[in-house]
């Protein structure tokens, strides 16, 4: 038999990206392939290296991109082309999820079948919308049931077995049948007043739940207009929902924002290290219960450049780094093509614009001599201007297109150099009108660059929120110098500084 690759059963969770096990992100990691259902968060492919192909197999407006059958034909194709294959489904495999499906088919043509179980939305959208499944006084159990059959029927339920009032019962897939599962109940001696609750895209961003009782719960689903993927919940649970309800009470849920991201370079005294994964800012926004639309607006990429200065350094020049792909970029340069190391350093001093640069830094074993206490170019001349003796031979370690704020305000009794080590290129992306509906539903824009914003504007124009808030000065000149108004501008040019900027 020819080689055959091994297959990962993959749960993904209920929607929210933390809550992926730490096995499932490294095997995400490594993936050849990725072959993923629609529910489940698509920025988990983002983590999937260059070169991965990803092909979806979901389920979008009841119309099925492919059978089961099919499904099961292709994971075997492409253990055939691959070495290792991630079946990423939403949830956990084996629960609803026809995993065990394809772990036999796989199985009998001697395909390698791992399994790694996901959080599932039965417990976890629960959680978030303040009900726990099991809770001592109010539920001893739960149960959790499938109210989808083929075709999309509901599922032939047997509601005399669903009566005990100390278990909590879940539906799944159930969302257009909630009239008739809160009736079959009824008839089969369910009290009208048994609370019940739907929760609509549970963990995410976009979570909306709906409370009541079997008597009106049909109505207010309706009437709350609720969209798949959702759950059904029946019990005494129910009644705990507001008291326990962490989720919605982040400071920006219900919020969304439109965030234009430069991929950064990942280059350290390991290596270098592919670009996988979420941007920072993004992450923070989201685990404060923001939903975020995010574009890559270029990559970070080193350029080859001339360290012939290394040759007469000594304590009477200062090394310039103004953003911490320039560090990396930089030690890049020295290590990787130049092929020196630490001892052609000499004694030159170093200058970081902010202590996130200087941490990157001392990441490759040097401590920043000057460190500006704002992140931004003028704060750190200010202070080189006032430290460094005149006649000082300055080498900034700059982007290809870099902001003026530095060399603007840095004294003339320096000899500063300008070394160009990496560049911004820009990415290629196709203004759609899935693209621009997103937008239009944003309630701002985020900008933490002067380049990413100018990216944005070209690419979208009128179309960008109304709201614009900015990361500082620099980032700001460019978007008012286009023709749009910045809404407000961080007091300290970090990330941080912009979410407190948005929550003010």
């Amino acid at each position: 038999m020819s080689y055959l690759g091994n297959v990962v059963l993959l749960g993904a969770g209920p929607g929210e990206i933390g809550l992926l096990t730490l096995k499932g992100l490294e095997y995400i990691k490594k993936a050849d392939c990725i072959i993923y259902d629609r529910l489940l968060n698509k920025d988990l492919l983002a983590f999937a290296p260059d070169g991965c192909e990803k092909i979806f197999v979901g389920k979008e407006n009841h119309f099925h991109t492919m059978t089961q059958d099919k499904i099961n034909e292709l994971l075997f194709e492409k253990a055939k082309e691959h070495t290792l294959i991630v079946r990423l489904k939403g949830g956990d495999p084996y629960v609803f999820g026809r995993g065990g499906e394809e772990a036999l088919y796989l199985k009998e043509r001697g395909v390698k079948v791992e399994v790694v179980p996901g959080i599932s939305s039965s417990i976890a959208a629960l959680s978030a919308s303040g009900i726990p499944i099991t809770h001592r006084g109010l539920s001893k159990g739960f149960q959790v049931i499938t109210a989808h059959s083929k075709k999309d029927q509901l599922a032939d339920i047997d509601y005399s077995q669903l009566t005990d009032e100390s278990v909590t019962y879940v539906f799944l897939m159930g969302l257009s049948h909630v009239g008739e599962i809160a009736e079959g109940l009824m008839a089969a001696g369910r009290s009208r007043d048994t609370k019940a609750a739907v929760v609509s895209s549970g963990t995410t961003n976009h979570q909306k739940k709906v409370v009541g009782t079997l008597s009106d719960i049909d109505a207010k689903v309706k009437a709350a207009d609720l969209q798949s993927p959702a759950i059904i919940v029946v019990g005494d649970v129910v009644s705990l929902s507001e008291e326990l309800n962490f989720f919605e009470e982040r400071p920006f849920f219900g919020k969304k924002y439109f965030l234009p991201v430069i991929k950064s370079f990942n280059y350290s005294l390991a290596g270098y290290e592919e670009n996988t994964g979420i941007n920072e800012l993004e992450k923070s926004l989201t685990s404060k219960g923001a939903e975020v639309v995010a574009v890559t607006a270029g990559t970070i990429a080193p350029i080859k450049c001339d360290l012939s200065f290394f040759d007469s350094l000594s304590e009477d020049n200062c090394i310039v780094f103004t953003s911490a792909n320039g560090v990396k970029s930089f030690f890049w340069n020295l290590y990787e093509i130049a092929g020196l190391d630490v001892r052609a350093m000499g004694k030159a001093k170093f200058a970081a614009i902010g202590q996130k640069t200087a941490d990157v830094l001392r990441s490759f074993g040097f401590r920043a001599d000057f460190i500006s206490e704002k992140q931004n170019g003028e704060d750190l001349a200010a202070l080189l201007n006032e430290k460094l003796e005149a006649g000082t031979s300055i080498y900034w370690l700059c982007q290809k297109s870099s902001s003026e704020y530095f060399e603007g305000n840095i004294s003339n009794q320096f000899n500063l150099n300008k070394i160009y080590c990496y560049e911004n290129v820009e990415s290629d992306v196709e203004v759609t009108d899935a693209l621009l509906a997103q937008v239009a539903s944003c309630d701002g824009a985020i900008f933490t660059s002067g380049s990413n914003a100018a990216f944005a504007i070209k690419l979208l124009g009128e179309h960008l929120p109304k709201a614009i808030y900015s990361i500082g000065p620099a980032c700001s000149k460019r978007i008012e110098t286009s023709g749009f108004v910045v809404t407000a501008e961080a007091t300290v040019s970090s990330y941080d500084g912009v979410i407190k900027c948005i929550n003010n």
